[in-house]
């Protein structure tokens, strides 16, 4: 193994031959010794030494620390300050050069030996964490999921390729910005913003947003978060945004076809039942039937129910009992979607304590009119699904759909 060369820059003929012989003795090669920060340059460039000893002042028009900024962007070689001045302005000055070491002139052989190994080692070090990031940044270029870097500010630090093709911007024209330029555009929402930037003050969590590309098109994210630090910035927050557009369509496409059975389920079971309710059989008969349906319905939409009110962030409070007027609220929401499936507009009037469901349209008025067990089966879904709530209270039917200008309707009346 070759030794570790060296260049020594000092434009003090005499000082420079001592610090060649001195550095020659502890084992390393001198490939050069210069007198100016240009003749510096120059041997840098032909020699490539493993470090420099640069003398902050030099003759001639450029000195040490110029020099020394010119051989660290251009051949990445680490350089150590030989310098009889330690005042604070030259070292503030010197320290934008980003050196590896000072050696306080005079100094002792050891000093010499200790900030060599050292500077080099730091180098070692620097040139490893640097591959790492540069290999971190390929990684994140040729990702296809969108990558968005941020800083503490909410300002874009760095956008891959991915992001670019979905906004329709540049990067350049992204840098600096803060991430709402996507909400101004209409790429995303509102709430979409507020929940990425809320990631700040949070713990890694996985959320879903919507995002209208440049082009128009709609794409469904899962957004993933993560904090990290890199040697120039700190407190970065990385988004990913993996694409689940095709995953959502298929999950619509479902839910589509399950609505459409459920529809097709609940009008063949009305219809399967008018000949009872059009004979003399028993109302207990007529109870047990009404109930076997508000079982199966719970069966089949309770999970629908509580998934929909973890989204709607009530499912702890509906399970630790608490009652609330937004437990209420996320249960209308949920109720006037379910029924909206099934071809019924809803709308709601009234407050705490006595509320008005009213049903503005339904498929089946006529047949509602003549038979009650249309009316029953509603009736049973609304009281049954409340009970689910937790909310002291009960649900009345109030219309009898005797009138033909009559909608059916029902009253909530909440303790």
């Amino acid at each position: 193994m070759s030794p570790t060369s060296l260049l020594v820059v000092e434009d003090e003929s005499i000082v420079a031959m001592d610090i060649k012989h001195r550095a020659e003795g502890l084992g390393y090669r001198v490939v050069g010794i210069a007198a100016s920060g240009e003749d510096a340059i120059k041997l840098a460039r032909e020699e490539k030494p493993d470090l420099v000893l640069m003398d902050i002042v030099l003759k001639g028009e450029m000195d040490g620390i110029e020099a020394a900024e010119v051989i660290r962007e251009e051949m990445n070689i680490p350089v150590v300050y030989l310098t009889a001045y330690s005042d604070e302005k030259t070292l503030s000055r010197a320290k934008l050069t980003g050196p590896f070491g000072y050696i306080i002139k005079p100094f002792e052989d050891r000093e010499l030996h200790s900030a060599i190994e050292v500077a080099l080692y730091k180098h070692k070090m620097d040139s490893k964490l640097r591959e790492s990031e540069e290999r971190y940044r390929a990684l994140l270029e040729s990702s296809p999921d969108p990558i968005i870097l941020l800083d503490s500010s909410s300002r874009i630090v760095f956008v891959n390729r991915a992001v670019e093709k979905l906004t329709g911007l540049k990067r350049e024209r992204l840098k600096g910005k803060k991430l709402s330029v996507l909400e101004k555009r209409g790429l995303i929402s509102e709430s979409a913003l507020k929940g990425i930037l809320d990631l700040f003050n949070s713990e890694h969590e996985v959320f879903e947003i919507e995002f209208t590309d440049h082009m128009g098109v709609r794409h469904f994210f899962e957004i993933h978060s993560t904090r990290i630090e890199t040697t120039s910035e700190k407190n970065l927050l990385q988004i990913i945004g993996h694409d689940i557009t095709g995953r959502v369509e298929a999950e619509r496409r479902r839910e589509e076809l399950i609505r459409e059975r459920s529809k097709a389920e609940l009008y063949g079971f009305v219809v399967s039942a008018v000949p009872v309710f059009a004979s003399s059989i028993p109302p207990q008969l007529r109870n047990a039937i009404i109930k076997n349906f508000a079982d199966r319905f719970e069966k089949n939409l309770k999970p629908n129910f509580q998934r929909t009110m973890k989204k709607l962030g009530v499912l702890d409070d509906i399970m630790a009992r608490r009652e609330s007027l937004s437990v209420f609220d996320a249960y209308i929401k949920w109720l006037s979607g379910f029924l909206r499936n099934l071809g019924i507009e809803t709308e709601l009037r009234g407050e705490k304590p006595r509320y008005i469901l009213e049903f503005r349209t339904f498929p089946w008025i006529n047949e509602a009119r003549q038979n009650p067990i249309f009316s029953l089966i509603f009736r049973a879904m609304l009281m049954r699904s409340f009970t689910w709530t937790g909310i002291k209270g009960s649900v009345i039917q109030t219309s009898s759909l005797r009138s033909r200008d009559e909608n059916l309707t029902f009253e909530f009346h909440l303790v």
